[in-house]
């Protein structure tokens, strides 16, 4: 994984840590000032989790496509593209060695 990209995953596991930290100290003020029992706290407390997860996973999709058409757009070449013609170039250059041999002797 590249550095750029490390950051950003880095950036949203700290925001998602953060939010997590901040609903829980709402949702613990709630209980505090009677608003709510803790077993609501504790149930709002999962919904609020189940739908950040899902739009989590939502945004991590959709990353990644963006991520995908950026790569396209710059024409970067992909690892097994970039190995596989790294291949070809070795087998060329054993076979031009090997012509360069006979031709020499």
């Amino acid at each position: 994984m590249d550095d750029f990209s490390s950051k950003i995953i880095n950036n949203a596991l700290n925001f998602a840590f953060m939010t997590r930290d901040t609903a829980e100290k709402i949702f613990a003020e709630f209980v505090k000032a009677g608003k709510v029992s803790k077993e609501e706290s504790q149930k709002l407390m999962a919904d609020f989790l189940s739908k950040f997860e899902a739009e989590a996973a939502n945004l991590n999709q959709k990353l990644k496509g963006e991520i995908k058409k950026a790569i396209e757009e710059f024409g970067f070449v992909k690892k097994d593209e970039f190995e596989e013609l790294n291949a070809k170039v070795k087998r060329m250059e054993t076979y031009i060695n090997e012509l360069h041999k006979k031709f020499k002797d």
